[in-house]
């Protein structure tokens, strides 16, 4: 809602903080502020009041009682004086009280209709409401002032008297500078004899509007059924300033208050009240305990200091504290709710920050780990996650020649043996994908049924590049603290035991390992090793191996070599100018000391070692 500085200052003796400051206030203790503007000698205060508190407080005194309480200053309230000396009555009838709890009116006879003063436009204009004449400008007046809407009817058009009813299915309205309306029973309407005069809580019609030739008028201050003002807002489209407070629940204790307040500001004087009120709202009571709120909060605040804060807020403590809670706070229902209302006050930076003690810590499920950072790292790698069935069919069976255990009672004749591995499913996965992607990487990390149930973790890739694939599970495993791996021709060890395997079929890449044994080698407090202050020295060599041996097998054996940081395979050739029984491969060795920058004489002696480890021949 917007709220005027200078408004809220006219409520006070004191001088106010500045708008800024008023800000910073509100938003510690009550409600957070959107921004501030200065619009000619005045500030915007745009405050987002929250629902919950929209009865009380979406009005200048609502907020000027809030700033009372959190600077310890003393609201000033407007004095009002009225002459109730007509005679002139108007017969009111509410058809349900549930839908009205109360309707309050006064006649005013022989005003003359005009413009505001300037100090009324100037009000309404900071807060975004147009000037319309006196008598309509009043009545927006005191909404921003009280937060009770209101309305004024010319009374010499009103038929009879007035009845808050259900409108008549297909029954007409036409509103103020708005298009025709049919009603029907679910709508509320202010009525006289012969037609709606109003929506109930929403728009004034046309029947009854206060025009310049109006001369006798009607005031109206009701309280309607919120559920039923905010339906009818929402089914006709209709949103008004009235409508937004009538939505939350208004203190019905305000019509009185705020036709008086109209008809002082007016200055003519009026009929007696004329006012309809059966089931009247009176303040309730709520039992505190201070102990409780204090170990809800977290502090310890005095007996004494609690009842200050609720005194100051409009409560009334009684004895055994027994709090009396004013009609203006329905949010007010539960000790809860006061509590929370001395922890506003008292100030929430105040409550200092402790965590409660934890008997029994939770334990980390080191399965659940394990998996989750190993899926984390293989989709930085630009692996994909899939998911595929834990059954296969006759298919897969056979074309991987696989050794698999029937469902008895399978859910599909197709899907009817356990997988005892991943791989062939993500094969024909990859295969399918390929048919809308130029490349394909993919992981599942999953259950498998063997003799007895595994986890395993396979991959597969769309190419036929085992080394890139061999680099990718090299990193996956140096992430997960794993750092003696060696390849076979088809297997995968960690030391002497073997994890899994990978190969390629059909032009596809894939690996399959036993994840449990990965999470028994996997470590996660890393030692820390600091980067060596002495440069890398690269060696590129190519040279002649046995075809037989596997590529990964050389770059484990010359890895284990001293001084040898990294080995980086970039080719491998088999083919014209290459004997019968070798391959030609291309490595890059770096290399790197932790105690002083390598000499050539050393690195040609380490590349020496090299070679004899791999018996290696050179190309002629």
């Amino acid at each position: 809602m917007i709220f005027s500085y200078n408004y809220l200052q006219s409520f006070f003796k004191e001088k106010l903080p500045t708008p800024t400051k008023i800000a910073e206030i509100l938003t510690m203790h009550a409600f957070e502020n959107e921004y501030i503007e200065k619009k000619g000698n005045d500030y915007i205060l745009s405050v987002d009041v929250l629902p919950d508190r929209a009865g009380d407080c979406l009005s200048h005194i609502g907020l000027a009682r809030e700033l009372s309480v959190l600077l310890g200053i003393k609201v000033i309230y407007p004095k009002v004086k009225i002459k109730e000396t007509l005679k002139d009555k108007l017969p009111i009838k509410i058809e349900d009280n549930d839908d009205c709890l109360r309707y309050t009116a006064s006649i005013i006879k022989d005003v003359k209709i005009k413009d505001s003063s300037k100090w009324i436009k100037d009000k309404l204009e900071v807060c975004g409401i147009n000037s319309i004449n006196n008598i309509v400008d009043i009545t927006n007046y005191v909404m921003l002032e009280t937060g009770q809407p209101m309305h004024a009817f010319d009374y010499d058009k009103i038929v009879g008297g007035i009845t808050v009813r259900r409108a008549k299915k297909g029954e007409k309205i036409s509103l103020l500078g708005e298009k025709e309306y049919v009603l029907d029973e679910s709508i509320l309407v202010i009525a006289d004899d012969e037609a709606p005069l109003a929506i109930a809580g929403i728009k004034g019609g046309k029947k009854a509007e206060i025009t310049k030739e109006t001369k006798n008028i009607v005031l109206e201050s009701a309280n309607f059924n919120p559920k039923l003002i905010s339906q009818t807002a929402r089914r006709l489209n209709i949103r008004t300033d009235a409508s937004i407070r009538f939505e939350q629940n208004i203190d019905p204790n305000l019509t009185a208050s705020a036709i008086e307040r109209a008809v002082d500001l007016i200055g003519l004087p009026s009929s007696k009240k004329i006012d309809v009120y059966k089931k009247k709202l009176k303040p309730w009571n709520i039992k505190i305990n201070v102990d409780e709120i204090n170990k809800t909060l977290g502090v310890n605040i005095s007996e004494k200091e609690i009842i200050k804060i609720l005194t100051k807020l409009g409560f009334i403590v009684k004895e055994g504290l027994i709090v009396e809670v004013p009609t203006y706070r329905q949010d007010i229902t539960i000790p809860e709710n006061i509590t929370e209302e001395v922890g506003r006050i008292y100030g929430y930076d105040k409550i200092p920050l402790t965590l409660p003690p934890f008997s029994n810590p939770a334990q980390i499920n080191y399965d659940i780990f394990w998996q989750n950072k190993a899926k984390d790292i293989m989709k930085e790698l630009g692996y994909s996650e899939v998911f595929g069935y834990s059954f296969i069919g006759d298919q897969e069976k056979d074309d991987f020649n696989l050794s698999v255990r029937e469902v008895i009672n399978p859910a599909s004749s197709y899907y009817k043996y356990l997988r005892p591995v991943i791989f062939p499913q993500l094969i024909n996965f990859t295969k399918e994908n390929l048919k809308y992607f130029d490349k394909v990487k993919i992981f599942e990390l999953g259950k498998v049924f063997r003799k007895e149930e595994r986890v395993v973790l396979s991959g597969a890739v769309s190419n036929n590049d085992y080394l890139r694939v061999k680099s990718d599970i090299i990193a996956l495993f140096n992430n997960l603290g794993i750092n003696k791996v060696s390849f076979t021709k088809e297997e995968i060890k960690i030391g002497k035991d073997i994890i899994g395997i990978m190969g390629i079929k059909s032009g596809i890449t894939f690996f399959e390992f036993d994840f449990e044994k990965i999470q028994k080698n996997a470590i996660n407090n890393r030692e820390y090793k600091h980067v060596s202050y002495h440069p890398i020295a690269t060696r590129d060599i190519s040279g002649l191996v046995d075809e037989k041996i596997d590529v990964g097998e050389i770059v484990s054996k010359i890895e284990k070599i001293n001084l040898v940081k990294s080995v980086e395979v970039f080719d491998v050739y088999k083919g014209e100018n290459v004997p019968s029984g070798k391959k030609s491969i291309s490595l890059r060795i770096n290399l790197q000391s932790e105690e002083k920058t390598l000499d050539g004489q050393t690195i040609d002696k380490i590349i020496i070692k090299i070679k004899e480890t791999i018996n290696w021949e050179e190309r002629k």
